[in-house]
């Protein structure tokens, strides 16, 4: 009986030790860390690193690329070989999202400076560009060139099709630029409104579109919770040459005024689009123009944004 118990107990502990060897994700993902503690993080990525892996965070813009945040810390993701401009680029639509992303995990001792021009770069983890996949979710807003129109020189009046996505559980602003230039800046940055035009073109699903007109002015369309929207031929203006690729803006807000008044006043009637919708003609069609309307003295007036966050697209203008 004694044989008996000693063997239970010895098969037990090789039970116990063959969990610890095989299972390492398991006991590290309980670990919990303090916010200062990149000791902590650092024994749980560890027994990770030359593993293929899953990770979920937020991600952000970083000084070595892009982060995905979780647990205090992050992964980096960077090139490591040929810097890969079109696919960091792709990482953009994402910011700011808590996305899914795999790739073999590395890790990086950092090196330090002595040298008060020069910075060091901190111990971290990191996944390479190359190999760096994004699993969820689908971006907030994609961008994809259609075609140009030239008018009177320096203008082009570049036309797109946009898909914006509202993964969340409540209504949110997409404000989009309603011109583009050198000298423009961002949404809601500077300048002012005097008046709005909306619009309703075509399609399956309703969507109402305001053109606020002024030195800051802007395109803005209200998704409720869990919508898709496809644009078609949705116009933008550019003063000059536009680059290529080139670079937009798009504004993801919980709310924003006018002149103090609430953009849903401005509008006048309930400007929340569908959840699905495809709109298949011109976003700015004269014909669809429901209403305008206009501050008192056709001065303008700030605009007040409430922003959630801000996507900047990197959109390639080659013909496809």
């Amino acid at each position: 009986m004694k044989n008996l118990k000693t063997q239970s107990s010895a098969i037990c502990r090789l039970i116990a030790i063959t969990a610890l060897i095989l299972f390492p994700s398991v006991l590290t993902a309980a670990t919990k860390c303090r916010s200062s503690d990149f000791a902590c993080f650092k024994r749980k990525m560890m027994p990770s690193v030359g593993r293929k892996i899953a990770i979920a965070g937020v991600l952000s813009s970083a000084k070595l690329g892009w982060i995905v945040r979780f647990d205090h810390w992050g992964v980096y993701i960077y090139a490591v070989g040929t810097d890969d401009t079109s696919k960091m680029n792709a990482f953009a639509p994402f910011e700011g999202q808590t996305i899914k992303v795999s790739g073999t995990l590395r890790h990086s001792a950092g090196s330090g400076s002595t040298r008060s021009d020069e910075a060091s770069i901190p111990e971290h983890f990191f996944f390479d560009l190359a190999d760096a996949k994004v699993i969820s979710p689908r971006p907030a807003a994609e961008i994809e060139f259609r075609e140009m129109r030239r008018r009177k020189p320096p203008l082009a009046e570049l036309y797109f099709d946009i898909r914006l996505r509202n993964d969340g559980a409540a209504a949110r602003w997409f404000l989009l630029p309603s011109n583009l230039g050198s000298s423009n800046t961002s949404i809601g940055a500077k300048g002012g409104i005097d008046t709005l035009e909306v619009f309703a073109p075509r399609g399956q699903g309703r969507v109402i579109i305001g053109h606020f007109l002024g030195t800051g002015g802007f395109q803005a369309l209200l998704l409720p919770p869990h919508a898709e929207v496809r644009l078609r031929l949705f116009p933008i203006s550019y003063w000059g040459e536009p680059p290529d690729p080139l670079r937009i803006e798009v504004v993801i807000a919980k709310t924003f005024s006018i002149g103090g008044e609430s953009a849903e006043k401005w509008f006048g009637s309930q400007p929340l689009s569908s959840v699905k919708a495809d709109i298949t003609e011109n976003a700015k069609s004269t014909s669809r123009m429901l209403r305008s309307k206009s501050t008192p003295d056709n001065k303008e007036v700030a605009a007040r944004i409430e922003e959630d966050r801000r996507l900047q697209l990197m959109v390639s203008l080659a013909p496809k």
